[in-house]
């Protein structure tokens, strides 16, 4: 199943990254700036004491500064949920209410 960039760009525009990974993570109110966008939090794909794990809301992207896991609500979904592309894409549409 391929997807036109199109289609990705609207789900991308659609789809807050912060609403996605702040459904599997709790954010650092000391270290998280939420009126810009920027969140930490400890990364769920690693143990760890410390939050390293941060997004931008703005880019819509996520980065890991321990085990240097990094990408898109797209990847993140993929990786937390054990999804393949386009089921990761299916699930993130369904959500905002693409067809």
């Amino acid at each position: 199943m391929r997807f036109s960039q199109t289609f990705l760009d609207e789900l991308f525009a659609r789809t807050s990254i912060t609403a996605v990974v702040g459904r599997r993570v709790s954010w650092d109110k000391r270290k998280s700036n939420p009126a810009r966008g920027d969140r930490w939090a400890c990364c769920p794909f690693h143990g760890e004491n410390s939050p390293s794990f941060h997004v931008e809301e703005a880019k819509g992207r996520f980065y890991c500064f321990g085990c240097q896991e990094k990408g898109n609500a797209i990847d993140f979904v993929m990786k937390m949920d054990r999804l393949s592309f386009p089921e990761a894409v299916e699930a993130l549409s369904a959500e905002a209410g693409l067809q």
